[in-house]
């Protein structure tokens, strides 16, 4: 009576423990004791282990872009237009990184605008997302509707020789009106200048080849 009184007041813990104590003899009993000490071990291993699969099988599937092209643009354009504009870039494009692909991503900035429907919550997170690549020097080369290109203007953001060129008939789509703009660089305390120079020269490189990919075609 006085061990069970003791054990009334006891915790459960207090209870596994002294029954833990014994031997475990079969492999029953074994693997019992085992995952009562070590389950949550064993969770967290798993769930470590599920986490690092995936980053592993992120980063191997990952396609990384050669080019990116920033679509600025009052309103959010159709996914199936901007795979066909990618398509129709990746002519005048090379393979930049070495990976055997050549990737053209192009990346609209739906900025929003007078009497568009575009969410205001959705424009503003656009327009974040647009002045982080802006800043990262991830986009070049940009193809634009007004409202996209005075927006980048009022910022003194565009190459000066290179604003509101034409763009090619394979990349005009019914019911828009685009242009294609540089982006200005500036090397004052750019220690990656040359790098980004490079990237700004190959982005206007490939417009040039995708506009005399057409007119070569038209003369033959």
């Amino acid at each position: 009576m006085a061990r069970e009184g003791y054990l009334v007041h006891q915790g459960d813990e207090t209870i596994h423990s002294e029954k833990l104590r014994k031997e475990p003899k079969t492999p029953k009993e074994k693997w019992q004791n085992f995952w009562y000490y070590h389950k949550w071990h064993v969770l967290i291993g798993i769930a470590a282990a599920a986490l690092v699969i995936f980053a592993i099988t992120d980063a191997v599937t990952k396609v990384s872009p050669d080019y990116q092209i920033g679509l600025i643009t009052s309103y959010q354009v159709p996914d199936q237009t901007i795979q066909n504009m990618e398509k129709k870039l990746q002519t005048g494009a090379k393979d930049r990184n070495g990976d055997g692909k050549v990737v053209v991503q192009v990346n609209n900035y739906a900025v929003g605008g007078d009497n568009n429907k575009t969410d205001p919550q959705v424009a503003a997170a656009n327009v974040t997302r647009l002045m982080g690549d802006f800043t990262t020097d991830s986009d070049m080369l940009f193809i634009c509707d007004d409202k996209g290109y005075d927006y980048i203007q009022k910022q003194d953001g565009w190459d000066k020789g290179h604003t509101k060129m034409a763009l090619p008939e394979s990349l005009s789509y019914q019911g828009y009106k685009w242009t294609a703009s540089m982006r200005a660089l500036f090397s004052d305390n750019d220690k990656k200048y040359q790098k980004h120079k490079e990237y700004w020269d190959a982005s206007l490189k490939l417009f040039q080849n995708v506009k005399n990919a057409k007119k070569s075609s038209a003369t033959s």
